[in-house]
């Protein structure tokens, strides 16, 4: 009686972990994520430069969490909110290595001339007479907007009021690398270059 009971037994132990173990694979394969982007051709960029043509994208929060084959990566995850991205491209966000943000709301202005002939001419009489903390954060406010739509998610930058920039890129959700001007001649935010480097210390230490 004692051997057919610990038989028993035994035998409800391992389908009880036996079970656990379905469940726990089940709930792997199933990963509840925010977004499955599916369909599209993705571009990996990876070490072995994969394209995937019928391929997804799964992202949970900010985190990419699974990359591979439509059917694949869509058996995986239990999706929130499922985009067809059929006939588009999926790849990682593009970088602008050169920019001051900025500077789009002088778009138009004195185009086609010679860089030394347009700066002073043109650009430095202007920004000394427009250039505020205003003006910097609605320009790279705008700046954002266009880099955002183009695909582009993070850009290197150089201008006055960085930390104005700064605050608009964190509420943009973008990344960049910035960097205060420091300049030989009165600019709008610092009317010598000590001063600049003083601003430039003050935006390190704040950002």
């Amino acid at each position: 009686m004692m051997a057919k009971r610990n038989w028993i037994w035994s035998v409800t132990i391992w389908w009880l972990l036996f079970s656990a173990a379905v469940l726990v694979k089940s709930s792997d394969l199933q990963r509840e994520v925010d977004l499955l982007l599916t369909g599209g051709t993705v571009v990996t960029v990876d070490t072995s430069g994969r394209v995937i043509t019928d391929g997804a994208v799964a992202i949970d929060g900010s985190v990419i969490v699974a990359v591979g084959p439509s059917a694949e990566v869509a058996s995986a995850v239990s999706a929130i909110e499922i985009v067809d991205t059929s006939g588009q491209v999926i790849m990682p966000g593009l970088v602008n290595t050169h920019t001051h943000a900025p500077m789009v709301m002088y778009r138009g202005l004195a185009d086609d001339l010679a860089l030394m002939e347009w700066l002073e001419q043109y650009i430095f009489p202007v920004e000394a007479k427009t250039v505020t903390p205003e003006f910097v954060r609605v320009g790279a406010a705008l700046a954002a907007l266009e880099m955002i739509r183009s695909g582009t998610t993070t850009f290197v930058d150089m201008y006055y009021f960085e930390e104005v920039i700064a605050e608009v890129v964190a509420e943009a959700g973008l990344r960049a690398v910035l960097g205060q001007t420091v300049i030989e001649f009165p600019a709008p935010d610092a009317t010598v270059p000590d001063e600049a480097l003083t601003r430039a210390d003050a935006f390190i230490q704040a950002w």
